[in-house]
């Protein structure tokens, strides 16, 4: 069973590779085509050639990193399948079409542009490689699976991985200790990805300066800071596809925030967001240390999370790791009470934000696939088991669930 993963693994990082240089190819050709047609076609030839070649460059951009980011490959395989030969009929389909010798050039294109349209539900041509993007597959594979039963493509029926066996996956990631936290943490495989409404495009708003032509004094610490408004003003405004990414580039900037030697004080509400509700908090010991356990949702996405923070000090509140709570919650062996205090918990993937945490220590089981919440007090594991468990009908959660619990004062 494991040789036949693999081999579908390779089958469709390699497809990856092929229906790039095949898109090259078409592109190509319909550079050719635009001119030979008149140039009242140009403008939609030009956006339908820009996207293939953009779509090539994305191909290959993910049968590369795949090498390197092998873990979340996985995660990819079951959209792969959906998108891969949809796109590849896709391209088959235009060549056909630019080939077709018994009609002029200009009912060449006429055909392609029109019946291809028609088939994607009156989705222009040159616009049909937004179903194909992979962060966005969550809402539009509805209409990727009806566009291939359009098509005559058979529906998938079955999944396809993961690659690594699933007990293989619940493992604590293994960490290069040469690098450095930050530059793996995007490295990990997401355990869900949960889509953000509203997307807008990032932007930076400046001022900008190049790259190693800054004039600035030595030991001088500045801000950025409006004449005009008296204040702080925007630099950039981020927008993410996930809530997931959201929370992780979050947790990962305040961390390196309030562990950099310049940052002199961080305001108590920089380490939450906005749009998250504390249902849950309690004090627990944690690999060798006092931290503070927080159970969050958030109030658009409903999605839930839990964080780890440091209890005391100079880095109060700063995040240590956070773990989804995903669909395994639902299982009725994923949360244990081992004793009056301690809680174990299976198949959580956590994301720490610090170096000097590890995680390993606070795995336990034969398979080290349980994740050991320690807490003070055996008020907080009983009311953190009756948080969780009220959450997975919202409906039911107590009215007092918001009231943190402040233990060891």
């Amino acid at each position: 069973m494991e040789q036949g993963i693999q081999r579908i693994d390779y089958r469709l990082l390699q497809g990856c590779c092929l229906e790039a240089e095949r898109a090259d190819i078409l592109s190509v050709s319909l550079e050719g085509l635009r001119m030979a047609l008149p140039e009242a076609y140009g403008g939609t030839i030009t956006s339908l050639v820009d996207e293939i070649r953009r779509s090539a460059r994305k191909l290959r951009d993910l049968a590369d990193r795949s090498q390197m980011h092998f873990t979340r490959v996985p995660v990819l395989l079951n959209y792969l399948d959906v998108i891969l030969p949809c796109y590849s009929k896709t391209l088959r389909d235009m060549t056909d079409f630019y080939e077709d010798r018994t009609v002029s050039k200009d009912m060449r294109w006429r055909r392609m542009y029109h019946k291809m349209t028609q088939e994607a539900s009156g989705l222009p041509l040159p616009q049909r490689s937004t179903l194909f993007d992979l962060n966005g597959l969550e809402t539009l594979r509805t209409r990727i699976i009806k566009l291939r039963e359009a098509r005559g493509l058979p529906t998938p029926t079955t999944q396809i991985g993961p690659v690594l066996r699933p007990e293989v996956m619940l493992r604590p990631t293994p960490q290069d200790p040469t690098l450095h936290w930050a530059e793996q943490i995007f490295s990990l495989p997401l355990t869900s990805r949960t889509a953000l409404k509203h997307i807008r495009p990032s932007t930076a708003y400046g001022p900008f300066q190049t790259w190693g032509q800054l004039n600035i004094p030595k030991q001088v610490k500045m801000l950025f800071r409006s004449h005009s408004q008296m204040g702080v003003k925007l630099w950039a405004s981020l927008y993410f596809k996930t809530w997931e990414e959201l929370v992780l580039f979050h947790c990962t900037f305040v961390s390196l925030k309030a562990r950099n030697i310049l940052t002199s004080r961080m305001s108590p509400r920089e380490f939450k967001l906005g749009s998250e509700s504390r249902l849950f908090q309690a004090q627990i010991r944690d690999d060798g240390f006092k931290h503070s356990l927080i159970v969050y949702r958030d109030l658009v996405t409903q999605g839930l999370r839990l964080q780890a923070s440091v209890w005391d000090g100079e880095l109060k509140n700063c995040p240590v790791w956070t773990a989804f709570v995903t669909h395994q919650s639902a299982s009725p062996t994923w949360l244990v009470r081992k004793s009056d205090h301690r809680i174990w918990l299976k198949d959580v993937q956590l994301y720490v934000f610090c170096q000097q945490y590890h995680q390993q220590n606070q795995r336990k089981g034969s398979s080290a696939g349980a994740f050991e919440i320690d807490f003070v007090s055996d008020m907080g594991a009983t009311r953190f088991i009756e948080e969780i468990q009220s959450q997975a009908d919202p409906s039911e959660a107590s009215t007092d669930a918001m009231e943190a619990i402040e233990d060891a004062k």
